[in-house]
């Protein structure tokens, strides 16, 4: 009776794993961002593609970051780590490996925080065709926002 129980746990969790990330869904394809901030220069742009594994489990963001006249690449994974038993993201750049402690939808929004410095970083949809990433020091003395459309 304790493995059924133990089973069908693990089910349930699965099914609210690949309905978090279904509810990103909305982001399969390309995006074109614009990047704003108190200390962001104008006309900084972030092209960004999102695509999903065929079981919904994992999402793969492919970001080539325009600052400053130079580009920037990063590669990130948002899904369910089996090992930690919880939503995370995993953001590869060529500095490195950084990790993100998902919380999830709350309120309309995807959540996560950087597992670094501690940053909220945050998907807020505005329509089908649009959306934001907000990003939040700790402190919440910075925030930079990505506003993003088709």
């Amino acid at each position: 009776m304790t493995l059924l129980l133990l089973g069908n746990r693990a089910a349930v969790a699965g099914d609210q794993v690949s309905d978090a990330m279904k509810r990103l869904g909305f982001l399969s394809g390309s995006w074109s961002c614009l990047i704003h901030g108190k200390n962001v220069p104008k006309g900084d742009v972030d092209h960004v593609s999102y695509e999903f594994s065929p079981d919904w489990s994992w999402m793969i963001e492919r970001s080539t970051v325009r600052e400053n006249g130079h580009d920037y690449w990063t590669t990130q994974l948002w899904g369910y780590d089996a090992g930690r038993k919880q939503l995370v993201a995993y953001q590869f750049t060529p500095n490195g490996v950084a990790t993100k402690t998902v919380q999830g939808w709350i309120g309309g929004e995807f959540r996560s925080t950087r597992d670094d410095n501690g940053a909220t970083v945050t998907v807020k949809p505005v329509s089908q065709n649009a959306f934001d990433w907000v990003i939040e020091s700790a402190d919440h003395s910075s925030v930079v926002t990505e506003s993003c459309t088709r």
